[in-house]
């Protein structure tokens, strides 16, 4: 069975009555210019052309608009299911422009001749009723003139047929014409790219966030426990205070988790967490009660950094340090922070990890990107028998 002989079994294959439909809708506001054509002299033919003229240049003129486009393609892909991308808000290009008033007066063209036959054919289907009812008076259709008789239901019939044929041979014809007028243009296509482009970038910015913000918090936490553990008994407030840690930590990181969930459901989230390096103690803190010695050095204008900078720092540090505490384990850590003014500067120095080479680099990649989108150098490696993570972020731009 061809593909158009099944749309004549599936309710879809008539998507073009409810479209044409609104095609009929969207055209009545332009009705009342038609009268504009009354002025003219002429005769009813072509005052009735002028009428139709002056009615598509109405529409022509609508379809210029921006929300016009967006209307246009947004009931094609509800009414007809076609997948045309949604243009967004921008403002779209007058060739664009251009092409969905085409298709705005194609769309109420095409709209009207499908009406108007298929309510002439649906009419047709109502003859046998004068034949049922004893009418034997002679009546005149589509020029021929007859009788009512059992002739009118083959008939009725054929004009049902007809009419569905119509309807959905109209479906596809409405589909294609839509496609090609509201489908994206070049510059569309190119604007959609760039769309794309921008959500997996921040879907990778969220991964490095939760990377962060949750392994650093599990990494606490799983020291923190083992640790109170064994101190149950011989240590209860040393158990208490790595018990306030390990809370302290996972409501961070349910506030982090919130904000980028937040994002993910495109709802408005959670104020985003804005941890800077005037917090970085606070890391400092947290990484002595899970058992590093951290020797914290913080010089200059901490809390005078850009925004932007001082965040990305905050997030080195704490990579630093949860690295740290998963692969070397307890130990001591220097830390220094250097803000000068006119760059800032991030040492994390450790022991190496005792099984050698540590593994699993996916955070330090994380950490190059950042600091590359703000032009600076980070530096991770082995040096000696300690392994040591360097970070340069200029504060200027060409610094």
């Amino acid at each position: 069975m061809s593909g158009f002989a099944r749309s004549l079994l599936r309710p879809g294959g008539y998507r073009s009555i409810p479209y044409a439909l609104l095609g009929a809708a969207v055209a009545l506001p332009a009705f009342p210019f038609a009268l504009i054509a009354a002025v003219f002299p002429g005769t009813p033919r072509v005052l009735f052309l002028l009428a139709l003229v002056v009615i598509a240049a109405v529409l022509a003129l609508v379809g210029l608009s921006g929300p016009a486009r967006r209307f246009g393609v947004a009931a094609a892909n509800a009414v007809l299911g076609t997948g045309l991308p949604s243009p967004g808000r921008a403002r779209p290009a007058w060739p664009d422009r251009a092409r969905s008033a085409a298709w705005l007066v194609l769309h109420t063209a095409l709209s009207g001749v499908l009406l108007a036959v298929g309510g002439v054919l649906t009419l047709g289907v109502l003859t046998p009723v004068m034949w049922l009812y004893g009418d034997e008076g002679q009546f005149s259709f589509f020029g021929v003139t007859a009788a009512p008789g059992a002739w009118t239901v083959p008939v009725a019939l054929g004009m049902l047929v007809l009419a569905l044929l119509l309807a959905a041979a109209a479906t596809p014809v409405f589909r294609a014409g839509a496609t090609a007028l509201l489908g994206p243009s070049a510059a569309e296509r190119a604007a959609l790219a760039e769309r794309r482009s921008a959500v997996l970038a921040q879907r990778n910015r969220l991964a490095r966030e939760l990377h962060d913000s949750i392994g650093h918090t599990l990494t606490t936490s799983t020291i923190q426990a083992a640790a109170a553990a064994d101190l149950v008994e011989a240590d209860p407030a040393q158990v208490r205070r790595a018990l306030g840690t390990i809370e302290e930590a996972s409501r961070s990181a349910l506030e982090d988790l919130d904000h980028v969930l937040g994002l993910l459901r495109e709802e408005a989230p959670a104020k985003a967490p804005t941890r800077t390096l005037a917090e970085v103690d606070v890391l400092a803190v947290r990484a002595r009660e899970a058992g590093l010695d951290v020797r914290l050095a913080v010089t200059g204008p901490v809390a005078a950094l850009p925004a932007t900078v001082s965040r990305e720092g905050y997030r080195i540090v704490q990579e630093a340090l949860t690295n740290a505490l998963r692969h070397a384990g307890p130990g001591t850590v220097d830390v220094r922070v250097e803000a000068g003014p006119d760059h800032l500067g991030i040492a994390v120095v450790n022991a190496l990890p005792g099984a050698g080479p540590r593994t699993g680099r996916r955070g330090l990649a994380g950490l190059a990107e950042r600091v590359e989108a703000l032009r600076g150098e980070l530096d991770a490696g082995p040096d000696g028998q300690q392994w040591r993570l360097t970070a340069s972020i200029p504060l200027r731009a060409g610094a």
